[in-house]
């Protein structure tokens, strides 16, 4: 069991398109700056990186190449870097630690700019016995894995939920912390904001692409249906937390960003 907690080299989001930018205030210093960046060089396919060592590996690539003209502007403290990958126009720009950071910095992304897609590129910890250390997942499904609601001592149990007594040392039993359920998130669209998912869906379009592309001979690439990550702001180095997200959630890798990038793509459609 102890070797599941493994941290996965990269974990390649592949996530919706989305529609055109709403464009910054008039009044707002960078209005013509950006406008001009969305008609001459836009649309633009946006990237997501989780950590400044994400960052350096992409600007030192040789299929990346900077926009000399305008390399990056800075807005609400968030700085969004251009250039070409392969030839492909692309924003670049980290998320932020903590969900509510990220989901801020894809909706700045989105409203600002001509985005015709976004990628979310970064590490994760593996809490599955099938993935290892440099290996690449491309999930179809992603979550909010730390939306709980931790029970009264003595409730009846609802799946999925863990049993904090099933836990205990030496044996399993009783716990006066009783257990936490997973909850659902609620999904808001233009039409109807009623339903609520505990995954959504990677836009299926995307998840054919990634099938594609060539990620070398060394990694092992994780890609499409059971593949499913699982965000929160809880870093996960506790084994038995791994394994109740793996056998319960069925969640193949977890991190601290994807699903809020996925959220914020999925109601801007």
């Amino acid at each position: 069991m102890a070797s599941m907690m493994k941290f996965v080299a990269v974990v390649v989001g592949l996530l919706f398109l989305v529609p055109d930018a709403m464009q910054l205030s008039i009044d707002h210093p960078l209005h013509s700056v950006v406008e001009r960046l969305n008609v001459n060089a836009g649309p633009f396919l946006g990237l997501v990186i989780s950590s400044s060592r994400d960052r350096k590996i992409l600007k030192e690539s040789s299929y990346f190449e900077a926009d000399e003209s305008i390399p990056y502007i800075t807005i609400a403290g968030r700085q969004f870097s251009f250039g070409k990958f392969n030839d492909q126009p692309v924003i670049y720009v980290l998320g932020g630690e903590t969900l509510t950071n990220v989901a801020v910095t894809v909706q700045i992304l989105i409203d600002t700019f001509k985005i015709k897609g976004i990628i979310n590129y970064g590490g994760a910890a593996t809490v599955s016995n099938q993935v290892f250390i440099a290996d690449v997942v491309v999930p179809s499904q992603v979550a909010f894995t730390g939306v709980w609601r931790w029970e009264k001592y003595e409730s009846e149990a609802n799946e999925p939920s863990l049993k904090i007594g099933e836990y205990n040392v030496p044996k399993a039993g009783e716990n006066y912390l009783e257990h936490i359920t997973s909850l659902k998130t609620k999904l808001y669209k233009p039409t109807n904001s009623k339903n609520k998912a505990f995954f959504f869906n990677v836009h299926s379009e995307w998840l054919q692409l990634a099938s594609q592309l060539n990620f070398g001979q060394r990694p092992t690439v994780h890609i499409g249906e059971g593949v499913r990550a699982g965000s929160s702001d809880i870093y996960v180095s506790n084994v038995a937390f791994a394994t109740f997200l793996n056998k319960k959630l069925n969640v193949t890798v977890v991190d601290t960003e994807s699903a809020a990038v996925v959220a914020v793509s999925f109601y801007s459609v």
